[in-house]
């Protein structure tokens, strides 16, 4: 059985003819990038068209360096939350606001201010700006009173790339514990009061179904562009960190480590208990929960740092020698507070602060204080999880820098450690596994 797993993250939509039993692409996997605008400072917003030819591009070429295998699924992983506004003719009303877009802080603040423990307690995460779909929404009617009597279908972008290819909308339940209108914690239904806090009719929602339910068969059009059979089964998918875990069948016990911009720590547990310092939302298929910290300290750190200082370098050797050259040095140098890729935690921004600084001090004095930061970072991602680091039997590593990460992190010497290229694609073909 083959499936055509479209992974649609940040910056890029990968896409992979995949073997249901293996998780192996056949042929090449493509990739087709796509970028987001900035129009102010707090914003981070992609035109939803732009992230569909993306995908049409991604597909096309999937399919194609198949060579001829039968696709027998098209499934989806996604950033989330990634809000689409749909109006008359299901036309998208405005940008799509990304989980990396500020601008919905004053919102955030008050919820947080006036219903903030009620809203962890049902949602599971604070109402953060960026993280929740509706705090984005309320913002963006403030912004245009108008908006709210266009809006006829509220989406997340599985959701609505789900209803590009088959004709139906849905949530799967991690992007509904993202919305901000989904009881994660409580009744598992779309929130009548939450909903008239933010100003969401529920008529606009779609059903929540299992991320491994069966959306729909690709519609003609869709189908003749992509070489696919018209009616293909579409599952709508789960959230990309989800995804990841399904690859690397995370359980309880297991850890997974994405690296990326930031570092994503997850666990999986059975029962929910929201806390401040991490995201607690429903896996998006089956009954289990995901439970997922952040480690401000990430690629964009060591990415400013080889930018900034070691320019001179080329990735390989910066990457390759002077990352652990560094790694050991006695310097006062401290990078605290350590928010170089800011904290996806907090409503409130954070930065980050180079501190014992003097005159003597050289460029690797900065790298190994980064490197001591993102140690201090990930201890503190753990704790956030609730986790105690003895108890965690495996560790699953994916992304560009898991390599790195690897190897400066003292937690993971000795650790059972697994590492998995491309996981939040690969995952998709787990939505075919036996429920």
């Amino acid at each position: 059985m083959h499936i055509l797993a479209l992974d649609v993250g940040t910056s890029s939509v990968k896409a992979a003819v995949l073997d249901q039993a293996t998780g192996d692409p056949v042929g090449h996997p493509a990739k087709a990038p796509y970028s987001l605008d900035y129009p102010t400072h707090d914003a981070a917003e992609v035109p939803a068209e732009r992230v569909r030819e993306a995908v049409e591009n991604a597909a096309t070429e999937a399919v194609a360096a198949a060579k001829g295998a039968t696709v027998d699924g098209v499934g989806i992983s996604c950033l989330t939350p990634a809000l689409v506004l749909l109006g008359d003719g299901d036309q998208v009303l405005s940008p799509v606001w990304t989980h990396l877009d500020r601008r919905s802080r004053p919102v955030a603040r008050e919820t947080w201010a006036g219903f903030g423990q009620a809203f962890l307690n049902e949602v599971g995460t604070r109402p953060l700006p960026g993280g929740i779909s509706a705090v984005g929404f309320a913002q963006q009617v403030r912004d245009d009173p108008g908006l709210k009597g266009r809006v006829r279908r509220y989406l997340h972008l599985n959701g609505w790339l789900g209803l590009r290819l088959t004709g139906t909308a849905a949530f799967d339940p991690a992007n509904a514990s993202f919305s901000g209108l989904y009881g994660t914690c409580t009744d598992h239904q779309w929130s009548a009061w939450w909903c008239g806090y933010f100003g969401v009719d529920p008529a606009w929602l779609p059903p929540v179904v299992d991320g491994r339910a069966v959306l729909g068969g690709l519609r003609d059009e869709v189908a003749s562009a992509w070489g696919l059979k018209p009616g293909t089964p579409v599952k709508v998918g789960t959230a990309d960190t989800s995804s990841a875990m399904l690859a690397a069948r995370v359980c309880p016990g297991d850890l997974l480590h994405s690296v990326g911009t930031t570092q994503v720590l997850a666990v999986v547990t059975d029962k929910p208990a929201p806390d401040p310092r991490r995201l607690t939302r429903l896996f998006g298929v089956g009954d289990k929960y995901a439970v997922v910290t952040h480690n401000p300290v990430g690629g964009a750190a060591l990415e400013w740092m080889h930018k900034l200082c070691f320019h001179d370098q080329s990735a390989d050797e910066y990457y390759g020698r002077t990352v652990f050259a560094c790694d050991g040095r006695k310097t006062d140098v401290t990078l605290d507070p350590p928010y170089l890729g800011g904290d996806r935690l907090e409503i409130e921004p954070r930065l980050a602060h180079f501190t014992h600084l003097s005159a003597d001090d050289t460029r690797e004095d900065l790298l190994y204080a980064v490197l001591e930061a993102m140690r201090r970072g990930h201890r503190a991602a753990l704790a956030g999880l609730g986790v105690d680091p003895t108890t965690i039997r495996r560790v699953v590593l994916t992304g560009g820098g898991a390599e790195v990460v690897r190897k400066v992190l003292p937690e993971y010497q000795n650790a059972d450690i697994h590492l998995i290229d491309g996981a939040s694609l690969r995952g998709v073909a787990r939505l075919w596994d036996p429920g």
